[in-house]
């Protein structure tokens, strides 16, 4: 049976789904976004913090944490300013209003695993991204940002977030780490190429997006070559020693994650893929050869 939806279809669906989730006994979480396979993100903006217990205990949390963090005036403008002598008025004006909420808390973020999922809830001041994006928007303005001297500070800027993000992407044990677990690991990755030293904020809101593009992009490439290749990837799982010596389905699906991450060069594939590839090789007989 084949569907059509026009526009009115779509909306009427999407405007109806937590009422037929309630109908189905189901939780419906607003603005959850998983990220990777085993990581969902929940926004403040979409939940509150007893809403977002509430989903903790939903999903069967044995325990949360929280992890604060405190605004730092100085952190952001040694991030964002190169010559804070060249700060315009405008700008001065913004940073010394700004002042006042120095240790104060900016942002909080509450963390529990359930289910072989990482949540993170983050939830930040109202005040500080409209700072953020008007202090970007007052030093753009600035003269000393017009430069070609700036021009050129600002290219290699961006040149060296690549270039950490390739050379994340380019790690074995970078791309074989879970994608809520690589923030971890990062830094010391970047260390051991001969880089400088990144700023946390740097790392998290521009290094590791951009690796986790250039790791995606090639791992959906060995996806989609396994799956078309499915009969012959699940005849080489058969003869991979460490499937052949375990016998449930849980350490066989194990052993089919390490043999697909060591034949996509270190690429951590879906879970969805090591489980078909591992049915198939448990059963031959249904595997199409054609």
């Amino acid at each position: 049976m084949s569907f059509t939806y026009t526009s009115a279809d779509l909306a009427e669906i999407a405007a109806s789904i937590p009422g037929r989730a309630n109908e189905a006994g189901l939780l419906f979480v607003p603005g959850a976004k998983f990220e990777g396979e085993s990581h969902v993100a929940l926004s403040g903006r979409d939940l509150d913090v007893d809403e977002a217990v509430r989903v903790a205990a939903k999903v069967g949390a044995v325990f949360i944490s929280v992890s604060p963090s405190t605004f730092e005036l100085q952190n952001y403008l040694d991030e964002l300013v190169e010559d804070q002598d060249k700060l315009s008025a405008r700008a001065k004006k913004l940073v010394e209003a700004a002042r006042q909420h120095n240790g104060e808390r900016q942002g909080v973020t509450v963390i529990w695993a359930a289910q072989g999922l990482l949540y993170e809830w983050q939830a930040g001041t109202d005040w500080l991204v409209p700072f953020l994006n008007d202090l970007h928007q007052a030093v753009e303005e600035s003269e000393e940002k017009s430069s070609a001297a700036h021009h050129e500070r600002m290219a290699e800027y961006y040149t060296n977030i690549q270039t950490a993000a390739s050379v994340l992407a380019e790690s074995r044990k970078y791309r074989g780490e879970q994608v809520g677990k690589r923030r971890y690991i990062m830094a010391s990755i970047i260390a051991e190429a001969g880089m400088e030293e990144i700023d946390e904020i740097t790392l998290t809101r521009q290094v590791m997006p951009e690796a986790n593009k250039l790791v995606n992009a090639r791992a959906y490439e060995f996806e989609e070559d396994f799956r078309a290749r499915k009969a012959e990837i699940a005849e080489e799982l058969r003869n991979f020693p460490a499937w052949q010596v375990v016998y449930t389905k849980a350490e066989r699906k194990a052993a089919a994650i390490r043999f697909l991450t060591r034949k996509a060069d270190g690429h951590r594939l879906s879970t969805e893929l090591a489980v078909e590839i591992s049915d198939a090789a448990a059963n031959p007989v249904y595997v199409s050869r054609y």
